[in-house]
């Protein structure tokens, strides 16, 4: 019998923080089996990133050609789409080989040091084809902004413009509010046409390298185990708390999730 499994479509991260190795460790932590197709390499530390490679697009093709033949893929977890080639063929393979599976799509605009991962010219190519195709986008605020082609800038600002996304024919969308300056982290849920509520203490800390990635992911794994959006993202956002709390100091920048908390402390 060939067990169901996961797929982790997204950039490699050389420093291991952030991107497919983030998600690969988020996976493994929840004990779920996850194949990969790699988007982009990306040279990159704690201190920010250095260069970028796009693979060719006849490469991500065959990535994922071959997985669907093998696997048998349950749910798909996207990342860094760095241009618009990349994001058609992805649109185009989810067509072909892998209709009808649940897509969580994470738009990964900007690196933690500030560098862009996704050209400009590219927001209107993921909105076109990646969006309707997702049952879940996590956008965190400046990736709100960009897509809304507006200013976010309080709680209420999040609230009156949550519903904005509809217009983009989303299914659900979870809107991430830790860049504002508040003393709580606020993220909205736009499940069914209802907006949900989940708060958190900030935590001071800059060691939140991978943290939009792995919360992203860790919801992926509460719907592959068969919970409802609203508890999977309730069990990510925990994980991604606990993981936060316990990093994992390796250089001299913004430091990595520790993804294994509850095996090394």
């Amino acid at each position: 019998m060939i067990n169901p499994s996961c797929l982790i479509i997204a950039g490699s991260d050389s420093g291991a923080g952030a991107g497919l190795q983030a998600d690969l460790k988020t996976f493994s932590a929840h004990n779920i089996y996850a194949s990969t197709v790699i988007t982009a390499i990306t040279a990159q530390n704690t201190l920010g990133v250095n260069e970028v490679m796009d693979v060719p697009a006849f490469m991500i093709e065959s990535q994922l050609k071959t997985i669907s033949k093998d696997f048998k893929t349950s749910i798909i977890k996207i990342g860094m789409l760095s241009n618009n080639e990349t994001i058609e063929i992805i649109s185009y393979c989810l067509n072909k080989y892998f209709s009808e599976i649940p897509v969580i799509l994470d738009p990964v605009m900007v690196a933690k040091g500030g560098h862009s991962l996704l050209h400009n010219d590219s927001i209107k190519s993921l909105i076109d084809n990646l969006f309707p195709k997702s049952f879940l986008i996590t956008p965190n605020l400046p990736e709100a902004e960009k897509i809304l082609n507006t200013s976010i800038k309080n709680n209420k600002d999040m609230q009156s413009n949550i519903e904005m996304f509809n217009n983009f024919k989303v299914k659900n969308i979870l809107v991430k509010g830790g860049h504002l300056q508040e003393e709580k982290i606020v993220d909205l849920l736009l499940n069914n046409g209802k907006v949900y509520t989940f708060k958190s203490d900030k935590i001071k800390t800059s060691n939140t390298h991978g943290t939009g990635c792995t919360l992203a992911s860790a919801i992926a794994c509460n719907l592959f185990k068969g919970l409802d959006l609203y508890d999977s993202v309730y069990n990510a956002r925990n994980y991604v708390i606990n993981c936060i709390k316990n990093p994992y100091i390796i250089g001299n920048g913004h430091n990595p999730l520790n993804h294994f908390y509850n095996l090394f402390n």
